[in-house]
């Protein structure tokens, strides 16, 4: 049965096909329109230069201006299409995504951190990760930002403040789509913020700003020229003024060229951020989260057109006729490079204000677009509390299919407790471990979670699943597991109001069973002491023994059944240490013998 917003999806798409047709029937009858236009001015010059009469020279003039609209219409309905071929493949990313097929490049690998608390071991980033769950971000400054979100919790108030705007933005599904649509528009402008961002932190040199008085000597130019034509004072006073605006514009050459080799790049990173600020500055949305990041931008967009104008203007430059006959008569350059240091000087300061409002536009379509596509999800409760506390109904794994996933109800009240899993191999504890671990990252990150209903307080989630063996730090796999977990030990040690909360799978792995016992028995009576609660997967049997014994320790399983031959998984959370084990009938079916034969003794006396 299909959801309300696949429904939704495909019916955008359907409208998007349709209307994109449209315009392009339109874009090509102005490309016939724009050619015939121009033949029929070729056909009228030739024809008044044939005659000589001047009603043709006036019918060119027209066709001429007819002609400059078509090509500015043409523009329009050509970005129309485009926005509507955007539109087109936002929609089957998202019907894709409904389905856990991914199909944007950004796997967001390159914002992950080596010693991250729990990122490599939760498929944070990915081709298969949360980050490409939720990622509707379309420059890299969202994209950034989504990711900061994703690797630090948020408060409980802040949590607040994003679920209100994500319920805000989830209204309007629409604009959520034209601003990744816009962003596309300029998919590669709009990730040139870097360069953007160097040009207005750089600071002219202080001689040079003290000459840009000189950008208005054109006027004695001027009042020198009007003297000449008044027969005052003779001609060559000319060429003394245009030896002056030489040499002006000689002092400011190599400025105006750094300037002017970034142009292409900085006009039309204007013009894409321009685009989504005015997006930004008419939305409807009402949140208290919304309203102080709108109070940011006001005349944003205004402000940023205003600079792509000039940067426009200091482009014309490069035409050779424009350069001699009116660039250097009235010092162009200087008068443009004033008014972009006029610029800096007065935006210099709510620039980053406005960049930081796109991204957190950027990273908050991502939680709504994800709500709103899950409307199964739940929005979790997050308490303002200092002890661990999580209690959770029907809580499946995110990046599971929904037909395939199995969901667990969960809680675990106060510091200091240890809940055991034990179980056999492909039972589901793993996955059990990143269920709990994906659900709280996006609960503290103020998105909605897999489950029916989610409480938890605040907690540094810390997890260990996923350690390697390292040739480059000629570690093993055992060191690099002791590593990790003195940085949880460490973690848990720090005079933090907000509880650890670890998730092991398979502790100590990498060295034989006693010690391993010993080892992890010793791990959980350390962490019992420490301003932390957790998980701990094991299938040390004996270690679970252990743990009934202590009443900060809690037993669960997942159990595997043999029937008729073949294995059965229910990857359902019960209490108590697993009585069932399949690693026998795991080698057997792999053809594996396992009942050894019995000792000859006799051949031994």
């Amino acid at each position: 049965m299909k959801t309300s917003s696949q429904i939704f999806f495909e019916k955008e798409l359907a409208d998007a096909q349709v209307a994109e047709k449209s315009t392009q029937e339109t874009s090509n009858f102005l490309s016939i329109a724009r050619l015939a236009t121009f033949v029929v001015i070729l056909l009228l010059a030739w024809l008044w230069n044939q005659s000589g009469q001047a009603v043709l020279g006036i019918a060119i003039a027209i066709l001429l201006v007819t002609f400059l609209v078509l090509m500015r219409k043409h523009q329009q309905v050509k970005r129309r299409r485009n926005f509507l071929k955007n539109i087109q493949d936002i929609n089957e990313d998202e019907i894709a995504r409904l389905q856990l097929r991914f199909k944007r490049a950004d796997t967001g690998l390159h914002f992950v951190e080596k010693e991250h608390a729990y990122v490599s071991d939760l498929d944070i980033f990915g081709d298969y990760s949360l980050y490409k769950l939720l990622n509707r971000t379309r420059t890299s400054e969202g994209s950034r930002r989504l990711a900061n979100w994703l690797k630090n919790h948020a408060t409980p108030a802040e949590v607040l403040e994003r679920q209100q705007a994500a319920a805000d933005f989830k209204a309007y599904p629409q604009l959520i789509q034209t601003w990744e649509a816009t962003a596309l528009l300029h998919e590669h402008a709009a990730s040139q913020i870097t360069s953007f961002r160097a040009w207005s932190n750089e600071t002219l040199d202080a001689k040079l700003t003290n000459l840009l008085k000189w950008r208005w000597f054109p006027l004695i130019t001027l009042a020198v020229l009007a003297l000449i034509i008044a027969k005052i004072i003779p001609v060559w006073a000319i060429f003394i003024c245009l030896a002056v605006h030489a040499v002006i514009l000689k002092s400011f050459q190599g400025t105006i060229q750094g300037i002017t080799s970034r142009t292409t790049t900085l006009g039309r990173t204007l013009v894409a951020y321009a685009g989504l600020l005015d997006n930004a500055e008419s939305a409807p949305y009402a949140a208290s989260w919304w309203a102080q990041r709108k109070a940011l931008i006001a005349g944003s967009s205004k402000s940023l057109h205003k600079a792509g104008g000039l940067f426009e203007m200091l482009d014309y430059r490069n035409n050779p006729f424009f350069a001699i006959f009116v660039g250097i008569p009235t010092l162009w350059d200087i008068h443009c490079l004033a008014g972009l240091e006029s610029w800096k000087e007065i935006n210099q300061s709510k620039l980053s204000h406005w960049l930081d409002v796109l991204a957190d536009t950027e990273a908050m379509n991502s939680l709504a677009g994800h709500a709103f596509a899950n409307p199964e999800y739940v929005v979790p409760a997050v308490l303002d509390q200092q002890q661990v506390f999580i209690k959770t109904t029907t809580m499946g794994h995110p990046l599971i299919p929904a037909e395939k996933r199995v969901s667990n109800d969960f809680s675990l009240d106060g510091t200091g407790s240890t809940m055991l899993v034990t179980g056999s191999n492909m039972s589901g504890k793993s996955t059990f471990l990143r269920t709990i671990g994906l659900n709280l990252v996006l609960a503290q990150m103020g998105s909605v979670v897999s489950a029916a209903n989610f409480t938890c307080a605040p907690v540094r989630v810390f997890s260990s699943m996923r350690t390697q063996d390292s040739l480059e730090e000629s570690t093993s796999s055992f060191y690099a597991e002791l590593k990790r977990l003195k940085l949880l030990l460490e973690l848990a040690s720090e005079n933090a109001s907000t509880p650890v909360f670890y998730l092991l799978d398979e502790i100590l792995k990498g060295t034989n069973s006693a010690d391993r016992h010993r080892g992890a028995e010793a791990l959980i009576r350390q962490l019992h002491n420490k301003n932390a609660s957790g998980l701990v997967s094991t299938h040390d049997l004996e270690l679970g023994q252990w743990g009934e014994t202590e009443n900060y320790v809690h037993n669960f399983h997942f159990r595997s059944d043999v029937e008729e031959g073949r294995l059965h998984f229910d990857y359902q959370l019960h209490e108590g240490i697993c009585k069932s084990f399949n690693a026998s009938e795991l080698m057997q079916m792999m053809g594996i013998e396992i009942d050894l034969p019995e000792k000859n003794t006799a051949d031994l006396d």
